[in-house]
């Protein structure tokens, strides 16, 4: 039982949860980027050439 859970989620699951985990991963951090003001000044520095 273990050895046959262990064959589909390598097969079958392995690169689907990569792609998805990789996609949340990176819209969880993203919004987060987004809701943070901390980063949203470092953003406006790093994107503004002034100063």
């Amino acid at each position: 039982m273990n050895s046959a859970l262990t064959k589909f989620s390598n097969l079958k699951v392995n690169k689907t949860y990569k792609i998805v985990l990789t996609f949340a991963s990176s819209v969880f951090f993203l919004y987060a980027l987004g809701q943070a003001p901390i980063f949203k000044n470092i953003l406006a520095g790093a994107f503004s050439c002034s100063g």
